[in-house]
């Protein structure tokens, strides 16, 4: 079986983005021209919408102060590091306190962790890393365990649809993880532990190399023994006289990942950008509560380069255009031991499995105002993406090639309503490179990759009021699609079966919001309706004790958002959300009118952050969720949870803060007995953070 070697694939991005750089500094500005003189975010300045989200191409400004969660409409939220430097959440954990947002999570740090958006499945949810996708050719969810936020600056939610500048297709919105970058000079470091040996190490360094050259690099590692004890209650739901208090074993997790990115400024008032990030991650599979292995595991790794060019204003700087390239690779193996492992295997041989991920994008948008009050962009991109085994399991590998060209308009009407959409098409063509993948039948094997459809995906907007008014509020209607993944149609895992008939999934989606600034701007109340009915949903059935992914899932969403932002003092600031959604199964069989799995009916949060003197701020967050379902049959019922969170801030000097954070408050051990993996307990983190 062949193998790739991360740090060899790292070495090439490494050289390509060096190589890159030094092109881009060839033709850079002449000491003339200063990074001081002119904005480094972009070279443009728009007046925009507070309702519009501002793209650019990956840099952002450092929030340090104000408000640590953004919500400028009710499908777009920005989330600043502030938010979650000194607390011990993860990226699952954060997105989780928003409205209309679930989480699911396997253990402790590391562990396997997704979120759901609005009722729909984490898997059909894009997540970006400076707008380059993480979704692989697996089809299946990405492991938010694996992103350390404390490499990032900001993560930018869009819960309705995927904005243009991602490709607006996929079912269930988009969340961009934005890293730190090289807009700002000076620097940090944080330090952190925690219990079950938790600790933490970051840095991050930004400054200009000349007047037309900006670097930026940053650092950071985790890790956690994850020893928690829990109560291991034997596989016997009804027994309490076995039951007994156990301690995780083999859920130790470590990662490690950097950045490097150079922003330039040329001759011609052009901006550049060269990053390359690696990172790797690495952890015991613990299995589930009664069956807790000694050597399983999974190996994590990935590099992504990206290349990013930025026009000045045309045509009085109504027209601005941008052009990039990305590459990525991703390799994930999981390996196990069957005689110390219990893992159910029926041999004795050391397995090893895992695939390797390859994907490289150019792409070029616009953004234009060709006249007033009408704003827009196009966006156009390739994508080629390559799947190969890894491991010992069979040599097999899958190609995809992609079109995708999107873009959206919109139209101010006049002062206090505007109307807008957004669309995209989607052109696929698969091969089949090597290996062999049988057909459902089994009768005999797949030689040629079946055609796919021309995808087409959009939606349409009325917003009404603006920053200037205390009401605002929009409603918006969109048909979106999400092609099945590569793995999905010629069944490359283990014990899976093709289905290259697969048809695409569909949703429509319907959303009113509206919000009312109070008089003072001192509380804002937000609310929303959204609703969405999806068809042909993916889902994995056996099939002759072989996995085989089918069209059978059909589902109904419909929900209430509820927000309130306030601040009653000076010395106070209080935000309180609600979710209130009911979720029907329409598939036909006998799941029929059940709720979807991992759906609570009602979920309420509620924050209060205070500014005490001595330099000193309390925050306080509980989290309440009601009974929701682990599986389609809704018979295991997973009870009511409280979260409590508490942290303490402490600020001696201006770029220098110690924060001690308490999680799960309660000592909640164990959500119920269908939940096989035990979450930690009690846990506690110490912070510092020092600015340079």
């Amino acid at each position: 079986m062949r193998t790739t070697s991360f740090f060899k694939a790292a070495k090439i991005a490494a050289f390509l983005g060096c190589l890159a750089a030094g092109l881009s500094m060839a033709v850079a500005a002449p000491s003339g021209s200063s990074l001081e003189d002119v904005s480094i975010v972009s070279s443009k300045t728009v007046a925009v919408d507070d309702a519009t989200p501002v793209q650019n191409l990956g840099s952002t400004e450092v929030v340090t102060d104000g408000e640590t969660i953004l919500t400028k409409n009710a499908s777009y939220t920005e989330i600043s590091s502030a938010a979650w430097e000194g607390k011990s959440l993860s990226a699952a954990d954060l997105l989780a306190t928003l409205p209309g947002i679930q989480s699911y999570k396997q253990g402790g740090v590391g562990s396997f962790q997704t979120v759901s958006v609005r009722g729909i499945a984490a898997r059909n949810i894009m997540i970006c890393v400076d707008g380059v996708p993480l979704n692989d050719a697996s089809g299946g969810a990405v492991n938010l365990g694996s992103i350390d936020l404390n490499q990032m600056e900001k993560i930018e939610v869009y819960k309705n649809n995927v904005p243009a500048k991602f490709g607006v297709s996929g079912l269930g919105g988009a969340i961009n993880f934005v890293t730190k970058n090289a807009v700002k000079k000076g620097g940090r470091i944080l330090g952190a532990y925690g219990n079950h040996n938790l600790w933490e190490g970051s840095f991050q360094v930004s400054a200009p190399v000349s007047d037309s050259v900006s670097f930026a690099s940053s650092f950071a590692t985790r890790h956690s023994d994850n020893d928690y004890e829990y109560l291991n209650r034997n596989g016997t739901q009804y027994n309490d006289d076995d039951d007994f208090i156990a301690t995780r074993e083999n859920a130790e997790y470590t990662d490690v990942s950097g950045n490097v990115q150079f922003r330039m400024l040329h001759r011609n008032g052009y901006f550049s950008t060269v990053s390359v990030t690696a990172s790797r991650y690495e952890g015991g599979n613990p299995g589930k509560e009664e069956q807790q292995t000694k050597v399983a595991k999974f190996v994590g790794e990935s590099a992504l380069m990206r290349y990013g060019l930025e026009s000045v204003g045309y045509f009085d700087d109504k027209l601005f255009l941008y052009g990039g390239i990305s590459a990525r690779f991703d390799k994930n193996l999981s390996s196990s031991y069957y005689p110390l492992d219990h893992l159910g295997y029926t041999n004795n041989m050391y397995m090893e499995y895992g695939a390797a991920t390859y994907k490289v994008v150019p792409e070029i948008w616009a953004e234009w105002t060709p006249v007033d009050h009408v704003t827009g962009s196009t966006r156009i991109a390739f994508e080629w993406e390559r799947a190969e085994a890894r491991g010992d399991s069979k040599d097999w590998a899958l190609d995809r090639l992609s079109f995708l060209g999107s873009g959206d308009l919109y139209y101010q009407l006049f002062k206090y309503a505007g109307i807008g959409g957004e669309g995209s098409v989607q052109v696929l063509k698969d091969h089949l490179d090597e290996g062999t993948f049988v057909l459902p039948t089994g009768g005999r094997t797949l030689e040629e990759a079946e055609d796919r459809d021309v995808t087409f995906a959009g939606r349409t907007y009325v917003r009404l009021g603006n920053s200037e008014t205390p009401v605002m509020g929009e409603l918006s209607l969109g048909r979106f699609y999400q092609q099945p993944a590569l793995m999905e149609l010629y069944g490359t895992f283990p014990g899976a079966i093709s289905n290259p008939n697969l048809k695409r999934e569909k949703a429509t989606r319907f959303e009113a919001s509206a919000q009312y600034t109070f008089p003072h701007k001192r509380t804002l109340l937000r609310g929303s309706y959204y609703e969405s009915h999806i068809e042909d949903g993916i889902c994995w059935v056996i099939v002759l004790e072989h996995l085989r992914a089918d069209n059978i899932a059909r589902s109904l969403v419909r929900g209430v958002e509820l927000e309130l932002n306030s601040s009653p003092a000076k010395f106070m600031d209080v935000v309180l959300r609600a979710t209130f959604q009911k979720t029907k199964d329409r598939s036909k069989g006998p799941y029929k009118d059940n709720l979807l799995p991992g759906e609570p009916e009602q979920s309420y949060y509620a924050e209060a952050v205070l500014h005490l003197p001595l330099y000193l701020d309390f925050t306080w967050t509980s989290q309440w969720r009601s009974v929701m379902y682990s599986d389609r049959a809704n018979r295991m019922d997973q009870p009511a949870v409280a979260t409590h969170r508490a942290s303490l801030g402490y600020q001696p000097f201006d770029k220098t803060r110690l924060a001690f954070s308490v999680d799960n408050i309660t000592d909640e051990k164990y959500r119920n007995f269908y939940t096989p993996f035990p979450m930690p307990g009690r846990e506690y983190k110490f912070t510092i953070i020092q600015g340079f």
